[in-house]
């Protein structure tokens, strides 16, 4: 029987207001706006101590730029920025892994390194390490927008 690598789990600690957020993003399939089905991206933040939840919705792919104006209109959303923000290794964040170092994505560090956050990634595949905002993606796509219509982007812009 192979061996099974047993799972690290860091103590959960009460956070203060402004020290965390978690970010993920995600994408759903079949969604009307307008009478017409898409598929839309979406940014899902969530502060660590209230569980203030932000969600950008985009119909095209987020990228690098998009990605930190999505942050820019988090941050003014929640009145501020956080110390830490805590994201999975999608590339716009992290380009590469080996052996627990990270090459983050340049462009993003200069961005986290101007606004004043710090970046912190989790390992791979770890849903669980960043468990508040997992259940806001989930939310999203089981809540806000399964099974909706929206009469037009603008409608889908307030969800």
């Amino acid at each position: 029987m192979p061996h099974k690598r047993r799972r690290y789990y860091e103590p959960v600690l009460d956070m203060i207001p402004g020290v965390q957020s978690q970010i993920d993003l995600g994408r759903m399939s079949g969604i009307v706006i307008g009478g017409k089905e898409y598929k839309v991206y979406f940014v899902v933040f969530v502060l660590s101590h209230s569980r203030l939840m932000y969600v950008s919705v985009s119909l095209r792919p987020i990228d690098t730029e998009g990605f930190i104006r999505i942050h820019d209109e988090a941050f003014r959303y929640f009145g501020g920025c956080p110390e830490e923000c805590v994201y999975d290794q999608t590339r716009l964040v992290v380009i590469r892994e080996e052996f627990r170092g990270l090459e983050l994505n340049n462009r993003f560090y200069q961005y986290a390194t101007m606004v004043g956050f710090r970046i912190r990634a989790c390992e791979g595949y770890d849903p669980e390490s960043k468990g508040k905002v997992e259940a806001g993606v989930k939310y999203v796509k089981n809540n806000a927008l399964y099974g909706e219509s929206f009469s037009d982007w603008t409608d889908l812009e307030v969800i």
